[in-house]
């Protein structure tokens, strides 16, 4: 497929005039945040991708217009938030900071979040955390697309996992994975670019293998064997159970379903100065991270890295060369910006190598 280099601030200001065309402006600058984050940090099927498929489900009046927090439960260290159907992206911001002010003072604060919709990657979260010298965990379930261990009816989400932790520098170690075999936005885009999947990621809904991205939309994704159905489990039951959110088979299909999905999210934030020496414990991250990095890699891998590794060196790469985007992305953008008659002649000198 054909790719495009785009500045980072140029795709940022088309994603958000946009989307403001549709929602209040600080509310866009916030989604596109996350989107571009994804994009920079090479998970292209979080990124602006995701653009039209949000606002399709916007102008179905299937996500409110704007984001409007209330309050459901308010403790010492713990909170539960009902976002009305709102921005998960921007719930989400809202809530890491508040478990983070919280945690400041007491240590340790979780926060939960209910009726809510897809919130982009879990790393932007819980790096929010990090930034600010704690360790951030960040949980979410998702569309009812996804068999349990050896099951063929679906009653899970991919319901990611993410644990991001500070090292002093901007390096940040981050464990942001999928419970799934691969997330489903992959295989979307796989869809929007006429690519096939590989046979192992999903099953028609026959219960068959399959390498077409269609026919694993309408199936369901495998998990990440016995360990990843049973923590997509557990998640679950954090993010919905506990939240009061929609949980399991409950929960809508974001792209099939005409239903607002009230979908669930748990922060939490522990604050490592109140554990340990904060100076002692990034001497012995660095050790930790040594440690790992300079182990002797097996025949047939070039190197050991360390959770977060990849997407790290990709985002410094893209930020100072650009970001690379299929070139059908952008055009789907181009086309969704002459819908809401924005002017595009900036933006279509990209397309000729003009960013």
């Amino acid at each position: 497929m054909d790719k495009i280099v785009i500045k980072e601030d140029v795709l940022s200001s088309l994603c958000i005039d946009i989307f403001s065309c549709k929602i209040p402006r600080h509310e866009a600058e916030i989604i596109v945040d996350n989107l571009i984050e994804a994009n920079l940090s090479g998970v292209s099927s979080h990124g602006v991708t995701k653009v039209f498929d949000y606002l399709s489900r916007q102008e179905k009046n299937l996500i409110a217009a704007s984001t409007e927090i209330t309050v459901e439960q308010d403790q010492i260290t713990t909170f539960t938030w009902n976002a009305n159907n709102g921005w998960g992206a921007v719930v989400g911001q809202k809530a890491m900071q508040e478990c983070i002010e919280r945690a400041k003072i007491y240590g340790v604060s979780f926060g939960a979040v209910n009726q809510s919709n897809h919130f982009g990657i879990a790393s932007y979260y819980s790096k929010i955390a990090a930034q600010q010298n704690m360790i951030g965990f960040t949980f979410t379930n998702s569309s009812n697309v996804m068999v349990p261990y050896g099951g063929r009816t679906p009653s899970l989400g991919t319901n990611p996992i993410c644990i991001s932790v500070p090292t002093g520098t901007d390096v940040i170690v981050t464990l942001d994975m999928s419970t799934g075999v691969t997330a489903r936005g992959r295989i979307t885009l796989a869809q929007k670019l006429n690519q096939k999947i590989p046979n192992n990621w999903a099953i028609t809904v026959d219960g068959n293998e399959t390498t077409d991205p269609t026919e694993a939309l309408k199936g369901y994704i495998l998990p990440m064997g016995a360990k990843g159905s049973g923590l997509a489990i557990m998640v679950d039951i954090l993010t919905g159970v506990l939240t009061g959110a929609n949980f399991g088979s409950g929960v809508p299909r974001q792209y099939e379903e005409d239903i607002p999905q009230n979908l669930g999210h748990f922060f939490g934030v522990i604050d490592i100065s109140k554990f340990i020496d904060l100076d002692e414990f990034y001497k012995d991250m660095k050790v930790r991270i040594d440690q790992i990095i300079q182990s002797e890699p097996m025949e047939g891998f070039d190197r050991v890295m360390f959770p977060g590794q990849i997407e790290y060196e990709k985002k410094c790469q893209q930020l100072e060369h650009g970001i690379e985007l299929d070139k059908e992305i952008y055009q789907e953008l181009i086309t969704l910006a002459k819908k809401y008659n924005i002017n595009v002649e900036r933006y279509e000198q990209v397309l000729n190598g003009i960013s």
